[in-house]
């Protein structure tokens, strides 16, 4: 007697129903916060909006998020209270974590980063979560972007220290991460203004860092400075950089001439 295999056909099919994640709705923030006067009664309303979107398995729109959050930011910046504003976002990008949702943590540590530019100490402190998180989620574009901030600022308060050298380091894995995996970068970036960087612009970024990095271990490690500093003549010579290429050749005559 032949047996009929129509049954467990589609039980397998409907466990496979079972199985396939549903994808979160996508909310567009639609907040009149200009009416409201008081910025942290305008941060309520706020906050109470996205966290609700949020532990119902929804997700938001990106550009309205933006939005209403630049609102609420020029509410205590209007009335000289961007310490509020720097106390009550990380906080609220901790839940956001905590739910899952790293991309728009990391939507608001951009904004505190660039609402504080004037401030060193707390770019390096947002940006120190924002990396954080950028690393937790495995997102090797903000990884680069929250790497270049600190970059930044430890090359004018700690040049030559090894605090600017882990996070050279940090952002030449972030940086080869995408050059080697650009489509599944590509593919995991997201910001509200624009699209990722062609894969050249990477590469040049690249180099300059492995320059940098040679500029700092040239005395105590120059059998990987020299490394480092072919690896950045091969990847910025192809784009004819001249002005880099030239440096990275006076350095590798300097380290030579030492040896």
């Amino acid at each position: 007697m032949k047996i009929k295999l129509d049954k467990p056909i589609k039980i397998i099919k409907q466990a496979k129903t079972v199985v396939e994640k549903k994808k979160p709705q996508i909310h567009k923030l639609n907040l009149n916060i200009d009416r409201i006067e008081n910025p942290n009664d305008a941060f309520d309303v706020f906050e109470g909006s996205v966290q609700k979107i949020l532990s119902e398995k929804g997700d938001i729109e990106h550009n309205s998020f933006l939005k209403t959050l630049n609102a609420v930011l020029n509410k205590f910046t209007a009335t000289n209270q961007l310490d509020g504003m720097n106390r009550k976002l990380p906080r609220l990008a901790e839940n956001f974590v905590n739910l899952g949702n790293g991309s728009l943590a990391g939507i608001m540590y951009s904004v505190l980063i660039k609402a504080n530019h004037n401030s060193p100490w707390l770019v390096e402190k947002f940006a120190t979560n924002g990396l954080a998180i950028a690393k937790r989620f495995h997102d090797p574009v903000h990884i680069m972007a929250r790497c270049e901030d600190l970059r930044r600022i430890y090359s004018i308060t700690s040049p030559q220290s090894d605090k600017l050298l882990k996070i050279l380091y940090e952002e030449k894995r972030a940086l080869n991460g995408i050059i080697n995996n650009y489509e599944g970068a590509k593919n995991r970036f997201c910001s509200v203004k624009r699209e990722i960087k062609p894969r050249e612009n990477y590469q040049i970024l690249l180099g300059f860092i492995k320059l940098q990095i040679a500029k700092i271990i040239k005395e105590s490690k120059p059998k990987e400075a020299i490394e480092e500093l072919k690896g950045a003549y091969e990847l910025i010579s192809t784009v004819g950089k001249g002005d880099y290429t030239e440096e990275i050749e006076r350095l590798l005559a300097e380290i030579s001439s030492k040896k």
